[in-house]
């Protein structure tokens, strides 16, 4: 059975070559043929003898996808649904932005799951369950097929599952990407979005400390943190504050708060001052207060006090803003990806 070549860092690759008693510097061309070129079969490699392109060609392969369909939103975001090799369905979004001087660029939001294990009360690919982990190729290759339909500048490990709980083919997919020899992807515009898995968080500080941190938090009450991420109830909001301030004191990075504000649940004044409870000790950090996307089978409603909240942040010194959440119409936004015929 042929395999993803995607799933081969640059030194695994090279290793490779030299088991074929090929020069290690043609992993680099091949990398620069599927990362920068674009090349999506290797008889198009040709800077590669035919015999070599043979070879790569009976034992891996460069596409993997299939683009089931995809949702074009109002206000210029996009959702695919991609088939896997196995049959399993995949969502990817490119989010389209713009600011006040006109500059525009896109970012790629990915998934890293095939449904997701934490059964979060909010959000539907929690309520898929977990088919299963994808492999680092299989991540690799969203932002291929999303880059190849339009030049993507960032990366937000936000799509389904929970990245933190697939670590080390997040790992190698950030190590892959952003490889001087293929996309060079700067690790600065790669963000990983974790509900909060403490271990890890501490292993990606020290391992990949150049990626952006956001941290679903949605309460600071650990009662109601325990009610809307049932998932999450080993992982103590205590424990998990000491490995953000680990994080922030080791890398020097902004730490973002991810704050979902759902009405009469998590959007009182008690609810932000214990929120800035929590933050306090964290030395960069910023809230992204989110607008609720509703989803079938939750009875939750939208905050009527969004702004309040978000006053209560600023006047006690916290940077804070209110996200408008994109691709609603599509069922793009935050908390709404769910391959429904899974």
């Amino acid at each position: 059975m042929k395999k993803d070549i995607k799933n081969l860092t640059l030194k695994e690759l090279e290793g490779f070559f030299l088991s074929l008693n090929e020069p290690k510097y043609r992993a680099k061309e091949v990398f620069k043929a599927i990362y920068r070129e674009k090349k999506e079969n290797f008889d198009d490699i040709t800077t590669l003898s035919k015999d070599l392109r043979k070879k790569l060609d009976d034992i891996f392969y460069i596409t993997c996808f299939k683009e089931i369909s995809r949702k074009d939103s109002k206000d210029d975001s996009t959702k695919f649904l991609f088939e896997l090799k196995d049959g399993k369905l995949i969502e990817s979004v490119i989010i389209r932005n713009k600011n006040k001087q006109g500059k525009r660029w896109q970012t790629a939001c990915i998934s890293t799951q095939a449904g997701c294990s934490l059964g979060c009360r909010f959000c539907a690919t929690g309520q898929m369950g977990l088919l299963r982990n994808l492999e680092a190729g299989e991540i690799v290759e969203q932002f291929l097929q999303l880059d190849k339909k339009e030049p993507i500048s960032n990366i937000v490990f936000m799509g389904m599952g929970e990245p933190l709980l697939n670590y080390e083919n997040l790992k190698k997919t950030v190590e892959i990407l952003s490889d001087e020899n293929g996309r060079a992807m700067g690790r600065r515009r790669m963000t990983c979005s974790t509900a909060g898995i403490i271990p890890m968080i501490y292993k990606l500080t020290d391992e990949i400390p150049s990626i952006n941190l956001a941290i679903s938090l949605h309460s600071a009450i650990q009662e109601k943190r325990n009610q809307l991420m049932p998932g999450l109830k080993n992982m103590p909001l205590s424990e998990l504050k000491k490995a953000l301030i680990y994080y922030t004191n080791k890398t020097g990075n902004t730490i973002t708060i991810e704050y979902l504000l759902i009405n009469g649940i998590n959007d009182s004044e008690t609810d932000a001052k214990k929120l800035i409870d929590f933050l306090n000790g964290i030395k960069f950090v910023k809230v992204n207060l989110i607008h609720y996307n509703k989803v079938p089978f939750a009875k939750f409603e939208e905050s009527k006090k969004e702004l309040t909240f978000e006053r209560i942040l600023l006047q006690a010194g916290i940077r804070a803003t209110i996200r408008l959440s994109k691709g609603t119409d599509v069922s793009a936004a935050c908390g709404q990806l769910a391959t429904t015929n899974q």
